[in-house]
């Protein structure tokens, strides 16, 4: 057995280094977790849905009375192109939602037009609110350039 006393030399530079590399590290760690832990709720399961589902089919009766019947239009400008919207409210609620002019420059720039506001217009008619109406994570904006117009038109339809 060698009984030396052994001397151990650390360098405070090799020091700092090694602590903040074990830092960045955790943090790794810590982040991979969150991103990927099971219980992470990424979407809506068919229970909680049809839950959702039952309590819009509620409020549409309600809804529908605090509108106007008619057909209301809206005006949406984008890029100098102009696009117009229909929106047919009938006294049981919003019977239709479409386009009854889009100028081409914004068909060919702007293809998810169509398809997110026929999206939206199925959920209307269902009797889902305004506030409650969902759309995938890569149609929010053009979404939400929709749910705006929306908006303002069925607020000029309010009685």
């Amino acid at each position: 057995m060698n009984k030396k006393t052994r001397i151990v030399v650390l360098h405070m530079k090799e020091v700092i280094y090694t602590g903040i590399f074990i830092f960045l590290g955790i943090v790794l760690i810590v982040l991979l977790a969150m991103m990927f832990w099971p219980g992470r709720e990424t979407g809506t399961d068919d229970s909680s849905s049809r839950q959702e589902q039952t309590e819009a089919t509620e409020e549409p009766a309600e809804e529908a009375a605090a509108y106007l019947p008619g057909i209301y239009t809206a005006s949406l400008e984008l890029n100098g192109s102009t696009m117009e919207m229909q929106i047919i409210i009938e006294s049981d609620g919003i019977s239709n939602v479409s386009f009854t002019y889009m100028d081409d420059a914004i068909q060919t720039m702007y293809p998810l037009f169509e398809p997110v506001l026929e999206s939206i217009a199925s959920q209307l008619q269902e009797g889902v609110a305004l506030n409650d109406i969902t759309y995938e994570d890569n149609q929010k904006y053009t979404a939400t350039v929709l749910l705006n117009a929306l908006e303002e038109v069925l607020e000029s339809a309010r009685r």
